[in-house]
Parts: structure tokens; sequence; C-alpha cells
């Protein structure tokens, strides 16, 4: 790790003391800092507010020697942000995924996903693992980082780096990010405290939110000894609603509809025992009379896309985060610098998700599904999508799923460095914990079974349907809650009438990772270093996960229980969305329903399998590389930069269980990583960036277990990993050209270039239990499931990749050229345009060649993406307000129900997509004394949504999710 000197340090005293309520006054404190040094006194800018921090972070990109984007912490803490992805989103290049509440929770920079981007904390690679059961935020595990673990306040500094030199250890395709908690020999004073209390209004969500931080640091020793220490703490109530369907696809897809009496070819197919003849669909389901009518809607609905799950959807989460940070920094002889960081950050969630759900469309005739509903009404559109359906024997499911887990993280290092003379040596140790415990996962159903005249309809031309849900939903009587109705069929072969579901989990994963490295530099001439260090890193994963799936026996209320009294009201439902499209239901009542049943403890028929065998992984990487670093103006134009080669051994060994049976693998690989960055510095304004590397970036830990397959009965799905996945590689070229005027201007504009040789592929598709090759007694004893039963079973394999290449453009200006009536006011504005079209496979047994493949853009990527800031400032009053753009993206290729069309022969439901966003903030802030400011801000204020399609050219809309306004107020202390 590189140390910076005293002067450095002392630019940005004031941009580390006031946290996320730094003041303009208090940057002013900044200014005497930066004349401590008298060498660097006549070259230092003054400090103030906001535009102070702007100018700060103009001066660290302009003095490296890479392509890099900083933030200082005044800058981060005056952005309206929960946390520090949604700081970084303003950043060119990189782009924001938002999870839970509409929180940010990972970056995707460049159009590469939060596994190409490594974050560091205080110089080492930190993991920060959540859990999330649906789409909208995914599961973020080992190596990938989600940035609402960590309060944005524990940090004086962010640095985005794009371009790589060996000095830095690989990993990265996108960026290393790296993230610098205060340094107490920073600071102006001896002595320095702040802190500063802030609540948040949920619109949607209707309740406060309280949020505190605060800040001492202390000066000993004549200043040659320092200690830091801070603490932030967000107890948050969020709430998103969505309509959500999980998938689309044929209308055949699960065994077909209900044909009306008299059709050529009967579905389903007789069968006494369920009541199946040729007039009826089961036992009280006649089938629909044979009218043209009644034939031309199930000839219609047997072809169209259809929605497996049409649902309401209300999230509620509940959380609490507390982070802490501890520094000790020492230097107590010249050139002598002593570092000891700690970090802290613990992360508990509450998630309850309220669903109303019709299932008979995702299910097939063994569990009474879709092959038991009849079509009555329904309108396609001309490539196929229902724009309006409406059907008889419909299944509803009412469920409430409770979520509880926490992440813990945990972090100390070591850095110290010493000069002596041309010899600079330098060196780090540290370790960090991340664990992720999920001890509370359980899902409830009850059911409204063979409900008439359920339909949902997007006539209204929004991407949110209104739905009929054709019963009284706010009515107890009109829901069942008891055991499963099992109709024997033949030997072998059940069929399943669904009337409850009490599902129950548990988890556990933990992260180590353990780094130590030594480097030397030695001043060869004037202007040329030759640098060269060693490094060891480990990390250490394991996991287990444990479950009970399905229906319970006992599970039917008590005698003398009423339904009613064991469900909740779920009222005004799309309050937030467009449109007259939401309602009210009777929901499971997580707490009502324990008191009368007693589930939640793990015990007699609520009881989970014993905690099994981890299974586990270890990385071993050593490495070592050399530079040769310049800074000459010997032929003509000052050149700076460095030449490299990083050569790093991976040994990747693990254990764990399949079918359970136990098995150890090891393998070892190399590579080699050149890396080349020119800079010339054309004039004193002018600067060009040249830089070139060969790069490769590991799969995340989850992905390389040795075992470890996930099945959920639950859900129908199946998961694995695989060991011998290769690291995605690739070339990399990157050039800017960078215009400096004023104090805060900047014009840039940057081309990049990746040639991806290699790429991790996740597959998803649809096959029978049976062909699975897992043995059949995994799902013995599960209520509705047969060996037939269709699973989505996802894995993931090396393809080849493809190019990537993009632009930047980046304008950062005050507007004094306009006169004094402007001098105050400035802007931020940047855009980026990425391209890059990966050949992917089509399904995970074929050859991944010819029709086997398809070409779609790289997952994660937007091809467009816009920040702008526009900013007031005076001595006392700021204000800002920001918008950020973000093209659609896609979400995942191919999806499990990947087909070709029969008539034309075109690839259907390539791909699950995000469509494009923008969100607008905006914060205002008071100085009311120079210790005590206030500050307003106000987070989406357009309401925007978070919306998902299916295909890529009907973009059917699966998950459409608002998460409402968030209003702060508070204020801040300093002295």
């Amino acid at each position: 790790m590189k140390f910076r000197n005293r002067a450095w340090n002392a630019s940005i005293v004031a941009l580390t003391a006031g946290l996320c309520w730094a003041s303009p006054a208090a940057a002013q404190d900044a200014t005497a800092a930066a004349q401590t040094d008298d060498t660097a006194a006549a070259d230092e800018i003054i400090v103030s507010g906001f535009r102070g921090s702007l100018e700060k972070s103009l001066q660290t990109k302009r003095n490296e020697t890479g392509v890099v984007d900083s933030i200082s912490a005044e800058d981060v803490g005056k952005f309206p942000d929960s946390n520090l992805a949604e700081s970084m989103q303003r950043l060119p290049g990189v782009a924001l995924a938002r999870g839970d509440g509409g929180e940010g929770k990972t970056i995707s920079v460049r159009g590469l996903g939060a596994q190409f981007t490594r974050v560091r904390l205080n110089g080492m690679q930190g993991s920060s693992s959540t859990n999330s059961s649906d789409i909208r935020a995914g599961f973020n595990s080992s190596r990938s980082f989600d940035f609402s673990v960590f309060a944005s306040e524990l940090f004086s500094e962010l640095t985005v780096r794009k371009t790589y030199s060996a000095d830095v250890e690989e990993g990265s395709l996108g960026a290393t990010v790296d993230l610098l908690t205060p340094r107490p020999l920073s600071y102006v004073d001896d002595f320095t405290f702040a802190a500063s209390a802030q609540g948040t209004y949920d619109d949607l969500r209707e309740k406060f939110s309280p949020r505190v931080t605060g800040l001492v640091s202390k000066k000993f020793l004549d200043g040659t000894f320092g200690v830091a220490a801070s603490i932030a703490y967000t107890k948050r109530y969020t709430r998103e609603e969505a309509w959500s369907a999980v998938e689309v696809y044929r209308g055949t897809q699960q065994g077909g509809f209900c044909s009306p009496v008299g059709y050529p070819t009967q579905n389903p197919a007789n069968a006494p025992a369920a009541g199946i003849d040729a007039l009826n669909c089961a036992t009280g389901l006649p089938r629909l009379p044979g009218t043209a009518q009644n034939i031309a809607n199930y000839e219609t609905a047997r072809q169209a896309f259809v929605y497996r799950s049409p649902r309401w959807l209300r999230s509620d989460q509940d959380y609490s985060r507390l982070g802490a940070t501890v520094t000790l920094e020492a230097e107590p002889a010249e050139g002598t610098k002593i570092v000891l960081d700690g970090l802290y950050s613990w992360y508990d969630v509450k998630r309850t998700d309220y669903s109303f759900a019709a299932n008979s469309f995702a299910r097939g005739v063994a569990n009474f599904g879709q092959p038991m509903t009849t079509v009555t009404d329904i309108v396609v559109d001309p490539l196929g999508s229902v724009q309006y359906g409406q059907f008889n024997n419909v299944d509803i499911s009412n469920d409430t799923a409770r979520r509880e887990y926490s992440t813990t993280f945990r972090q100390i290092n070591l850095t110290a460095s010493q000069e002596l003379g041309k010899l600079t040596i330098d060196g780090f140790v540290g370790l960090s914990l991340s664990t992720l415990a999920n001890p509370v996962s359980t899902q409830i159903s009850f059911f409204a079974n063979d409900v008439q005249n359920f339909s949902y309809d997007f006539r209204n031309g929004g991407r949110v349907p209104a739905i009929n849900w054709g019963f009284d939903t706010t009515n107890a009587n009109n829901y069942v809650f008891a055991p499963n109705v099992v109709v024997p069929i033949a030997a072998g072969t059940n069929y399943t009438i669904f009337r409850n579901l009490l599902n129950k989990g548990d988890s556990e994963e933990n992260t180590e990772n353990l780094t130590a490295e030594f480097n030397a530099s030695y001043a060869l001439l004037d202007g040329f270093k030759v640098r060269a260090g060693v490094q060891y890193r480990e990390a250490n994963f394991d996991r287990y996960g444990r479950q009970r799936a399905g229906n319970v026996t006992t599970g039917a209320l008590p005698a003398g229980t009423s339904i009613g009294s064991v469900m909740m009201l779920i009222d005004g439902f799309g309050s937030s969305m467009p449109g007259n499209v939401g309602g009210s239901w009777l929901a499971p009542d997580y707490d009502a329903l324990n008191r009368a049943i007693n589930f939640v403890p793990d015990e007699g028929a609520f009881a989970l399998a014993p905690i099994p065998i981890r299974d586990r992984l270890s990385e071993k990487v050593t490495g070592a590389y050399g530079l040769v670093e310049f800074d000459t103006d010997g032929l003509g134009p000052r050149l700076r930069g460095n030449i490299g080669v990083r050569y790093v051994r991976t040994n990747q060994s693990g254990q764990g269980t399949v079918a359970g049976v136990s098995r150890v693998l090891e393998r070892t690989y190399e590579d080699w990583l050149p890396s080349a960055t020119i800079t010339a510095d054309l004039t004193d304004k002018l600067i060009l960036r040249f830089a070139a590397a060969k790069v490769m970036a590991r799969p995340e830990l989850t992905h390389i277990l040795p075992a470890g397959v996930n099945i959920a009965l639950n859900t129908q799905t199946i998961s694995g990993p695989n060991f011998y996945l290769d690291p995605i590689r690739a070339k990399t070229a990157d050039v800017s050209l960078e215009y400096y005027f004023g104090r805060r201007g900047l014009i840039s504009v940057g081309g990049f270039y990746k040639d991806i040789d290699s790429y991790i592929q996740s597959l998803s598709e649809r096959i029978p239990f049976s062909q699975t090759g897992l043995p059949l007694s995994l799902i013995a004893g599960a209520s509705g499931i047969t060996p037939a039963t269709e699973f989505t079973v996802s894995g993931r394999r090396n393809t080849p990749g493809g190019p990537l290449k993009g632009v930047e453009v980046n304008i950062q200006t005050g507007f004094d050229f306009l006169g004094d009536t402007f001098r105050n006011f400035g802007m931020l504005a940047n855009y980026t345009f990425v391209d890059s079209q990966i050949t992917y496979c089509r399904s995970s047994g074929g050859t991944c060649t010819g029709t086997d493949t398809i070409v779609r853009d790289l997952v994660n990527l937007s091809k467009h993406a816009v920040s702008g800031t526009l900013y007031y400032e005076d001595d006392k009053f700021s204000i800002r307000g920001s918008a950020t753009y973000r093209d659609k993206y896609l979400l995942g290729v191919p999806t499990s129900r990947i087909g070709t069309d029969p008539v034309t022969g075109a690839v259907v439901n390539d791909v699950q997509g995000a469509s494009s966003t923008i969100f607008v903030d905006a914060v205002a802030s008071y100085q009311v004394t120079p210790q005590i400011s206030l500050r307003l801000e106000a987070q989406n204020l357009t309401n925007e949504s978070i919306d998902y399609y299916y295909d890529s050219v009907r973009q059917d809309p699966f998950y459409s999710g608002y998460t409402g306004r968030k209003f702060s107020a508070g204020v801040a202390f300093k002295f």
C-alpha cells in the first residue's frame, strides 16, 4: 500500500473532519492545515465547502498517472445518499443497481457488473454479503461487494481506479474502488469532534427513520501520534410495492389449458380418480361449452405468452446498520509512518413480503394447475403477448414470507513504511471476516382454490395491469389453511390440491480474507524508480443451508381457531402506482399464526434437518510484481507513468457434499499480467493518458465450491456451483484527453476497449427432476413433487466472451465566467457509452456452437448512462439537485424458457432485462453558526419505478416496483 506525504494529507483535512455534515466553515478551517508544509503552501488550493471538495477531487485526478475518479469526504457526505454506491453513480462510467426499498446496493463500472469490481477497505480487499429472495436485489456473496452494508459517513475518501498497474493486485475487469477511513494526523486541530442527527420520512411506508453519526480525533506527542474513531447508526423503514409475475412463457409450457367440450384433442386426459373426463376439467370443474368463441380463445391461449404467476407484492423491510472505525496513526520520525486500522459493520434486516398471486399458471396437471384452468376471454397483441385474459378455475396463493438475516463485517490491518534515502520500503498485513447469518426464512401460504372470473388487463397502456381477482379478497371465509389433498391416480402417481404451505429455512456463510505484502522502491535516477513487491492472499469460504419445504400435516388450525383470527389486512396497496391498479387483501399474520400452532421453534413437525457438513473452499494466491516508474520532461512534454508485470499463482481447493457423498477437489493455475501507463502533460492544462494491460477476474467463491447443490422444493429450483470455472481474462486499453481550466473546470473525453477472452455465463433451463441426475430420494415425501415435475436448473460455464468498447465524457465547471452574479453556481455532468456483444450458450448440455448460441449484450451493461448536478453555494447556504439516467440493461441471458417461434423460427424468451430509469435527488443546507448546520434532503422526487421485462422484442413487463419518495432533515455540530 502506498503512502501519501504530509502535504497531501494536509490538503484533505476539512474534507475528513465533517463526515456527512462537513460545512463550508469547516472546510475553510482546512486552509490552515494546507499551509503547514511550507514547500507546498504556495501550490495549495483554498478549500471551501462543496466547491472545495470538487477542487480536491480534480487535483487528485490530475495528479494520478492512470484514469482515476475520486470523491472526498465532504463530497460524499453532502450528496443525498444512503450509502457509497449512490454517491459513486455520479462518477463517469459508474451505474447503480438498486435493491430493497430502492436503496443502492451494487455498482456496474463501464458495463461490467459487481463481480468485476474489486473494493478495497483501507488497502485490503473487502467482501460483504447480503441476502434477498427476489430479482430486485439479488444475492451478493464472497467477492461481490454490497454497499448497503456500510454507511458513507465511515469513509473520508473514495477512489475509483479504472486502469490497471502491476503494483495493484489483480481481480478486476471493471474498476478497483478504494475506500479510506479518516486519518487523525490529517486534522488541523489537536482535537476534533463532529456529530450529526437526521430523520428520514418514507412517504410510502409513512414512518420516520433515525440516523446518527459521530467522529472524534485527538493528536498526541507533538502531533506525531493520533487516534481517530467514528461511528454511524441507522434504523430504516422501507416499503416497496410491485406488480410481479416471475416468468413469461407459452401457454402450452405447463401442460396447456383445459380444452372445451368436444375439442378434438382433449386436455387434460381422462383421470377418473381426479374427476377428469370429457365434460370436466376435474371434480366440480366443468369444461366450457365447445362454442366457436371458446375454441378460438383456447387455441389463442395455447400459443400466446402468458404470465407464470401474476401477483401483487408488498415488501416491508426494517433494518439496522451500525458501523465503527478506529485508526491509530504514528509518524515517530521523519520518513516513518505506521497506521493501524479497525473497521466494524453490522447490518441486521427483518423483511416481510406479502404476496397475492394467481398460481395455476405456474403448475402442471399433477398440481391441479393450468390444465384445469379454462380461458373465458383473451386479447393478444401482434407479438403474441396477452394484453387481457379472463380465466376460470384459478388457484390464488396468499403468502407471507418472513426473512431475517444479518451481515457482520470485521477488519483489522497494519500498514508501515520507512524512507531510507533513495530506498523506501512498506508493508501491509490485514485480516477480515464477513458473516451472513440467515436464521429465519419462512413462507406461509393460504389458498383460495378454483376462483372464477380471474383476469389481468394491460389495456390501460401502462406497465402495471389492472387485476380482478374474481372474489372478495378481504373475506377470510374465502381462504383455507389445512393439509393439502393428495389424490392417488395410479401407482407412483398422485395429484395434489394445495391448501397450505409452511416452508422454513436456515443458512449461514462466512468469508475470511488474509492479506500480507511487502514492497520496496528505489530511485535509480532523477525521475526513475524501480518498484517491486511480493504478496500472499488467502480467502476461505464456507456455508451451510437447510430447510423444510412443503406442507405440514399438523399445520391445520386448532379446533376453535378461526382463519380470520390468523389473518391481517393489507390495505391501500398500489397507492404509489400510476392508475387505479391496486386494492386490499387479507394476508397470513405471521405472529398470530405462530401463537396458534407454534411453528417458529424448530421442534416437532416444524423441526429443520440437523446442520449439514459445511461446504468449504480455500483460495491461496501468491504473487510478485516489478515495475519501472518514470517522471521526466527530457523528451519535451512531461511524461510520467509506469511499465511492469505481475505474476500470480492461484491454488484452489475445497470440500463439499453431493447427494450425501463427500468429495475434495483441488486445482492450480497461473497468470502473467503485464501493464503500461503513460501520461503526457502536453501543457499546464492539457493531459493525455494511455494505458494497456492484461487483467483477470476470478469467479465468485460461491460459484466454484466443489459441491453444494441447492434444491428448493417450494420454488422448484436447483442451483449448483462449478469448481472448474476458469477466471474471466481480458486485454484492455484506455486513452483519455483532459483539459483543466479555472479552479473547478474540467472537460475530458476518454475511450476504452476490453477484449474479453473468456466469460462466465449463468444458465437456467426447465427440465424434469428425473433428468437432473440427482437421486429421487431428495424429493421423497415432498407434497406435489414427482420425478416428472419440472425444476429450473441453474449453473455456470465458461463461454468465449467478446469485445467491449466505450466512451466517457466528463464536464465539471463553475459559472464564474458568467460574472459575479453566477460565481457561486456550478455544474457536474458526464455521459458514458458502452457497447459489448457476447456469445451465449442456449443450453447447459449443448455444444455452444451454431444454433446452440445467441449473441446479446453483456449482462448488466447499459449502453447509455448520464449524470448531472447543478449547485449553488455561498458562505451560508448551499443547494443542489442531481439526476442520474441509466439505460436499459440485461439481467440474464438466456432465460429458462428460451425457445424458437414455431412459425418464424425467431428466438423467443431470450433475455430478462431492466428498463431505463431516471432518479432525481436534491439537498440543501444552511450554516447557522460556524459550529452548527441544518440540512434537508429529498430522494427519488419523481417516484421512479424499477421495471423488469421478459424477451428482447416483446419486452413483457414482469416486475414493476415502486419505493416512493424519501425526505430527510438533520442537524450537525462540529468543534
